[in-house]
């Protein structure tokens, strides 16, 4: 993938993490609660030290941590709250320890109680370690849009008429046009300029990666909450963390006795055992192997 086109995905991916609405919320509170409390030590800074400190700090610790989970959880691929949590407070500290020690010296005033290093390391490292708690936590719970709930007008999507999907593991007899309608209940969930064609679903851990012709966009669902959002789109499901839309494929691989699907982005889909006969079935284009160095493969052939 073009180093732009890379970068492109990941300011696009930064830019909705920082667009929640919750964030300026969370950013006020939290500055107002760090000037009037003053904890770590900030209580012997003067007030105006106390207004400076507090929201300029919470501002970059808010800033950081949306750049590292970016990095970690989309280009990084760990979602797992182990390691990705530990990892993102590492970062953290080594990177905001230096700036918030010369602000926090800068600010508080001539008695200079300044918290060290190792006390400075400490707060950003577990404040961290909590922050990533507790959005894990309210993943783990998020409830789920329940099928039968309507999906308005202005978020339906133009592209593939409904054909009866299959089920998991079972395939499509009949290719059938594209109709974007099909999956306006999943596409609703995803950022206006990634709803187009359906290409594939990817599992990863509490999320599912939804792959368009437009990009990709990681949901907050279960693998099978997706699919059936996705229901009308003829696909199959080819791996327990992989379903795969029929007019997306390309042909099938067969390799040092595995099968796998390529597809029209230049990914390559494992197929499991159990799946591996009724994919066969289809008669599917047989491709030579390809190397694992595609644009996303070492990202997609991971069996999980």
């Amino acid at each position: 993938m073009p180093s732009f086109v890379r970068l492109r995905k990941f300011l696009r991916a930064y830019g909705r993490a920082m667009a929640q609405p919750v964030i300026p919320v969370v950013w006020l509170v939290t500055s107002i609660f760090g000037i009037v409390a003053s904890p770590f030590g900030t209580e012997h800074f003067p007030l105006t030290g106390r207004v400076a400190f507090w929201p300029i700090t919470i501002g970059l610790g808010v800033l950081a941590g949306g750049l590292l989970r970016v990095v970690v959880r989309d280009c990084w691929g760990l979602r797992s709250f182990w390691p990705e949590a530990p990892l993102i407070a590492v970062l953290a500290t080594l990177g905001l320890t230096p700036l918030f020690i010369g602000l926090a010296r800068a600010v508080a005033g001539p008695a200079q109680h300044v918290p060290s290093i190792p006390a400075m390391t400490g707060y950003i490292f577990i404040m961290s370690i909590i922050t990533s708690t507790l959005r894990h936590a309210v993943a783990a719970t998020w409830p789920v849009v329940p099928e039968s709930e309507p999906v308005p007008e202005s978020e339906r999507v133009p592209g593939s008429e409904p054909v009866p999907g299959s089920g998991a593991g079972a395939a499509p007899s009949v290719p059938a046009p594209p109709d974007r309608d099909a999956a306006a209940r999943l596409m609703a969930r995803l950022s206006p300029e990634l709803r187009a064609p359906l290409i594939r679903l990817q599992m990863r851990d509490h999320y599912v990666e939804v792959f368009t012709e437009a990009g990709s966009e990681t949901v907050l669902l279960r693998m099978a909450d997706a699919i059936c959002a996705a229901e009308g789109v003829a696909g199959l499901q080819v791996h327990r963390s992989h379903w795969v839309a029929r007019q997306a494929i390309r042909g099938v691989i067969r390799a040092q006795g595995k099968v796998s699907l390529a597809l029209q982005d230049g990914t390559q889909v494992p197929v499991s055992r159990g799946n591996a006969p009724a994919v066969l079935a289809l008669g599917l284009k047989e491709m030579p192997p390809q190397a694992d160095n595609g644009p996303q493969a070492p990202q997609a052939m991971v069996a999980r």
